[in-house]
């Protein structure tokens, strides 16, 4: 893709624009309302030039056996950077998207297709409408991936208690989530997130560079979230060497971080 491409969605008010040249090493950056939601580098599948997908990365990495196929649940299509990493680091995933824009998505499927060894299914509806129906059949993933922003925030009902309690219902036992939150001043949001979660799951861990922990710069926070232990130890060793350092918190170091924070419920 060598010139830039733009979306208007009047109906909702939305804004998108694929940006080439974007990134350490080229590719294309989605941007939806002035935020810049994803990367793509359509020669290389595993340049993840976003520290929160690399977190994601580092989770889906760290926690679930190379070797075996994963099914993987997508909220949030933003560019698919993620699909298009695990296509090509496992063989025979299953991934299926779910978004509320198909006029996006196609957006970005026009631009950047997705290689077609890749087995990708898409639903276009709310994520928690979507959830719903799956637990309701007794659909389960390895992987639930909640990305789910509306500019720079995630819409209320969609970071909810029983939100979570709908994608516990669909993440198998050995499976993990990746929940990513945006790190405003104050980190309230994020530490609601937190506490929400660790309501419903088992274990809950956090991932992020020290100065957005510290609430001294902006960036993501990553939350793992399972139904049986989570391991820190290789998700840390996963998260890139070659970028800023990624802290890794579970127990008492996210009970402090979490201090206070109520859990958010419907």
């Amino acid at each position: 893709m060598d010139d830039g491409r733009t979306l208007t969605l009047d109906a909702v008010g939305l804004h998108a624009e694929l940006l080439p040249g974007r990134g350490a090493n080229g590719g294309v950056s989605l941007v939806v309302d002035g935020v810049t939601q994803s990367h793509v580098n359509p020669a290389d599948p595993l340049d993840l030039q976003l520290e929160y997908v690399r977190c994601v990365a580092a989770l889906a990495d760290g926690c679930l056996d190379p070797a075996q196929p994963v099914r993987v649940l997508h909220l949030g299509a933003g560019a698919l950077t993620i699909a298009r990493y695990l296509g090509a680091t496992r063989r025979d995933g299953v991934h299926h998207v779910v978004d509320l824009h198909r006029e996006l998505v196609e957006f970005v499927l026009d631009a950047l297709p997705l290689d077609p060894s890749i087995v990708a299914t898409f639903e276009y509806d709310d994520a928690r409408a979507a959830l719903a129906r799956a637990a309701q059949h007794g659909i389960e993933y390895d992987l639930v991936i909640v990305d789910l922003f509306s500019g720079s925030r995630t819409p209320e009902h969609l970071s909810t208690l029983g939100f979570f309690e709908l994608t516990a219902d669909v993440l198998s036992p050995g499976g993990v989530m990746a929940v990513n939150a945006i790190a405003e001043p104050g980190l309230a949001a994020v530490r609601a997130t937190g506490a929400t979660l660790r309501d419903v799951f088992d274990e809950v861990v956090a991932l992020a560079a020290p100065a957005v922990l510290a609430d001294a710069g902006r960036g993501n926070v990553v939350f793992g979230a399972a139904h049986r232990p989570l391991a820190q130890r290789p998700i840390r060793r996963r998260a890139d060497p070659a970028h800023r350092r990624i802290d890794v918190l579970g127990g008492a170091a996210l009970s402090a971080l979490l201090d206070g924070a109520a859990v958010r419920r419907d």
